[in-house]
């Protein structure tokens, strides 16, 4: 489950860097969304102690969940 949960984080949020960094908004599938945020949330000082994402980014607290899982894992949203 583990490897599974960050194996498809990474390609969610890959699929998000490529949008964003070729200038195109995207909106990722919201159930994978609440789904990888709900399962990386709890591991997230772990994450980022081992280098696999960067330390979280602070968002708004009425942020919506798909801001909330790209900041956790280090990047601007």
């Amino acid at each position: 489950q583990v490897i599974g949960r960050l194996m498809c984080t990474d390609v969610l949020v890959h699929t998000w860097d490529l949008a964003t960094a070729t200038g195109q908004g995207v909106v990722l599938d919201a159930d994978e969304v609440h789904r990888m945020r709900v399962g990386i949330e709890p591991i997230t000082a772990m994450l980022s102690q081992s280098g696999h994402y960067h330390a979280p980014v602070a968002v708004p607290a009425d942020a919506d969940e798909q801001t909330r899982l790209i900041a956790l894992t280090g990047r601007q949203p």
